[in-house]
């Protein structure tokens, strides 16, 4: 084991060197393909060839964007698209500054091809993002890119909106390259709204810019000059227009097979028709056309638009994914909610008709609490009934015996009769004569309000009436009430008819002894 170790460390080194060898090599070849680009195309082609074959599969997607930047400097618009569409599936929601810096060659490519509205999309994407970084250079950039984008739709206002934001900007930036482009675009616009003097006015101030920063900046030069120079070709200055279209021949690279050098080419051919040096005009007009011929722009056309095609096919596949992917999340929701919903009334059934069935409980405990309250209330008053016959059974054995002595007692001899008194006095004094009172005290201790109820509802009673009606209320008989009271049924009865007619009963079917029992 102690052998193998040195063998894989000088393997891992000997990979290393191998893999940092291939990427100094493909630095080298995209270097000089850079550097040709605009000299010699043949050669630049070859070095991104080979630059492909010496890159490793981890920075392939970074191979791609700087191939795309080189292809669409070049003006080979089809190759431009094909290698950003490759490097946007690689970087698709994993690296957002690479995902800008794609979306920057396809916002230039659509608006060289002048496909202005699609270039606007990816201006605004790349405006979000990079104020969100807060980078200000790029910011201010992109709202002169869509000053100018608006400005080819004809569209003025959207342009001075954002031409004026990138104004703005400048009060606490400065960047002189920037600025002269965005004063040379304002120029533009003021042209176009009608306002030369304006328009002027902003076209010299970029130039000035230009010159006082000593910028050297060919992008910057070239624009300044070019609308200088459709300016003074516009409102019909030959001079100048002249002079400034050969400025712009000091900024491009003589003879390159460029869309720059085509516009260069045309501007400078008006210029000499505008002079009426025609000569010069047919010879710069011959140029234009050779190199126009050579842009092959009618078959690159085709290959965009294959490509165009095919980009928007892909991201209309992203895009239904998403709404599919957003549908199958509403759908997961939906039945998430659904489930909640029907947990939470399961539960609210089952809580529902926990407290209907404490509700029957309570009820029934209340029923049956009634039902024992009414049948303790019958007991009482079942002895109630029995103690007061017992009672009246006893006045009566007493009143008879009394009777029976008193009788006996006129039959004795005086010695006899004071022992006999004595005995009589003695039993009436252990005997109750208020065995009502004791009556209506247990009666009130279970119907305790019914006397003044009686009394409130049938003022004038007598205590007899009263008496009767305690009884009838605790539903004794005719024949325990005459018991009770020492008379016969027919007076009950009379007596009964007599108290309906004092509680206005008579002319009605209401019984009385209910009638009582609801007191």
């Amino acid at each position: 084991m102690g052998k193998r170790i040195p063998s894989i460390l000088l393997l891992l080194f000997s990979v290393a060197l191998c893999l940092g060898q291939n990427r100094k090599e493909y630095e080298q070849y995209m270097n000089t393909a850079n550097g040709l680009k605009f000299k010699d195309w043949k050669k630049t082609e070859f070095n991104i060839q080979q630059a492909r074959k010496k890159v490793d599969e981890r920075d392939l997607g970074d191979f791609y964007i700087e191939a795309a930047k080189i292809y669409s400097d070049v003006n080979y618009f089809d190759l431009a698209l094909d290698y950003s569409n490759k490097a946007y599936h690689l970087f698709l929601d994993k690296d957002e500054e690479k995902m800008a810096k794609i979306d920057g060659i396809f916002a230039y490519t659509y608006s060289q091809l002048n496909d202005t509205r699609r270039a606007i999309s990816y201006y605004k994407k790349l405006l979000g993002f990079y104020q969100k970084q807060k980078q200000e250079t790029e910011t201010i950039k992109l709202l002169n890119n869509l000053g100018n984008a608006y400005l080819v739709l004809s569209k003025l206002d959207s342009s001075r909106y954002y031409f004026e934001k990138a104004l703005v900007a400048f009060k606490t930036y400065n960047n002189p390259v920037i600025k002269a482009f965005v004063f040379s675009n304002l120029g533009k616009l003021n042209f176009l709204e009608g306002n030369n003097a304006k328009a002027e006015e902003y076209l010299l101030e970029a130039e000035a810019i230009v010159k006082n920063n000593k910028i050297e900046d060919h992008k910057s030069n070239y624009q300044v000059n070019y609308n200088l120079a459709n300016f003074y070709i516009e409102t019909e200055n030959p001079e100048k227009a002249l002079q400034y279209a050969g400025n712009v021949g000091n900024h491009i690279v003589p003879n390159a097979i460029s869309f720059d050098n085509t516009n260069y080419l045309r501007t400078l051919y008006k210029a000499y028709q505008l002079n009426k040096d025609y000569k010069n005009s047919v010879e710069t007009f011959k140029k234009y056309d050779s190199i126009r011929e050579l842009l092959n722009v009618e078959e690159k056309a085709v290959n965009v638009e294959r490509l165009k095609v095919r980009h928007d096919y892909e991201l209309q596949k992203r895009i239904d994914k998403i709404e599919q992917d957003r549908k199958n999340m509403l759908y997961v929701v939906m039945v998430i909610i659904l489930l909640l919903v029907v947990a939470i009334s399961i539960l609210l059934l089952i809580n529902f008709r926990n407290k209907a069935e404490k509700l029957r409980l309570e009820k029934k405990l209340i029923e049956n609490r009634e039902k024992q309250l009414e049948i303790d209330n019958q007991m009482k008053e079942k002895m109630l009934v029995y103690k007061s016959m017992e009672q009246s059974k006893i006045e009566e054995i007493f009143k008879s015996l009394l009777e029976q002595v008193n009788v006996l007692k006129t039959k004795l001899k005086d010695s006899e009769i004071n022992e006999v008194s004595r005995i009589i006095n003695e039993i009436k004094l252990n005997t109750k004569h208020d065995s009502w009172g004791d009556f209506e005290y247990h009666f009130l201790n279970i119907h305790e309000s019914f006397y003044e109820n009686l009394d409130r509802k049938h003022p004038g009673l007598t205590n007899y009436d009263k008496r009767l009606a305690a009884m009838l209320k605790l539903k004794l008989s005719t024949k325990e009430i005459s018991n009770l009271l020492n008379v016969t049924p027919k007076t009950i009865e009379n007596s009964r008819t007599r108290l309906r007619k004092k509680m206005n009963l008579t002319n009605t079917k209401e019984d009385l002894a209910q009638y009582l029992n609801e007191l």
